[in-house]
């Protein structure tokens, strides 16, 4: 069935018909204005539920209102805001290091031969597919800068690629997570010792991280968001910070929600700049967490992944190593 327009107005019917409270419709009209009916709907779904009558399933609302649904949109916003400029240092740190470690090895341009300085479990072709893709990417990005010292040929070589230092500038956040993926052992492991982690460490968090970049950076759902793969996650953290469920086997499960992002990019941020201030992101958690109730507040740390609404808040500490 072709989905039909709905005007504004029957926007809102529609979700009051579906359980969702509304304490002022001419306010709420407003909103729909402004925001989409769909985007509300997605912050509204941890509060959803399907109901079957018969064969037909519907969906309906519990315990929350309108005004509800667009401040979880506005806590998610600034969340994503801060979270994003939290990477954003990681990433710039990445670039630099990256082009360190392979342009002392291997010299302003080594870095085009992949076979150089890539792990050689690799098939031949495998690695030679991978670089040129990889070089076709580079000088499309490269004609799309406007880093000032790619107007200098003493930066190119003959082919018109970029140093390695020129290169990592124009580079993605992807772009740089996949190379960190297929370097040596070696060079993973010289990488990981910026950050103060293991080599697989290192690489689990930077492709948690690329993924959780793009969600931020396109304004979608972070506080609801749930990883398809986890991510290596510390023992003491699980221990102390995150929240874990119990399978019918009676197997300890990991949280796979925001709070292993949070932690994973603390972690690494803290060995850029040990000074670095989280109480912006601890004020957003602290606005989506707590409520009088203090057992609805552990509820929905809980729902953000973390072992409850003390741990959530607990920032600094964890900054610090107090685990």
């Amino acid at each position: 069935m072709v989905p039909k327009s709905l005007k504004l107005e029957d926007q809102l019917d529609l979700f009051e018909k579906r359980g969702m409270i509304l304490t002022d419709k001419k306010k709420n009209l407003e909103k729909l204005k402004h925001i989409s009916y769909y985007r509300l709907k997605d912050f509204a779904a941890p509060y959803g539920h399907i109901t079957m009558y018969g064969e037909v399933p519907v969906l309906k609302y519990c315990d929350i209102t309108f005004d509800d649904v667009v401040n979880r949109y506005y806590r998610d916003k600034n969340l994503r805001i801060n979270l994003f400029h939290a990477i954003e240092k990681i990433e710039v740190s990445l670039k630099r290091n990256i082009s360190y470690l392979l342009g002392s090895k291997y010299g302003a341009y080594g870095y085009l031969d992949f076979s150089n300085w890539c792990d050689k479990k690799h098939s031949r072709y495998e690695i030679e597919k991978k670089q040129f893709f990889f070089k076709r990417d580079l000088l499309k990005s490269v004609t799309r800068s406007k880093i000032h010292d790619l107007k200098n040929n003493k930066n190119f070589n003959e082919d018109e690629f970029p140093s390695i230092w020129i290169a990592t500038e124009v580079m993605m956040f992807g772009t740089l997570v996949n190379l960190v993926e297929i370097m040596s052992k070696s060079n993973q492991r010289k990488l990981a010792d910026f950050y103060n982690c293991t080599n697989k460490e290192l690489v689990s968090w930077l492709k948690c991280l690329n993924l959780v970049r793009n969600v931020c950076a396109h304004n979608s759902n972070i506080i609801d968001i749930q990883l398809k793969t986890r991510p290596i996650l510390r023992a003491e953290w699980i221990d102390r910070y995150l929240y874990t469920v119990k399978d019918k086997a009676g197997n300890e499960i990991v949280t796979n929600r925001i709070a292993a992002i949070i932690l994973i990019t603390i972690s690494l941020v803290k060995e850029i700049n040990k000074r670095y201030r989280w109480k912006s992101i601890r004020s957003n958690l602290a606005s989506i967490c707590l409520v009088p109730d203090k057992v609805l507040s552990d509820k929905n740390a809980n729902l953000l992944g973390f072992a409850d609404s003390h741990d959530a808040l607990d920032l600094k500490s964890f900054a610090i190593g107090k685990y």
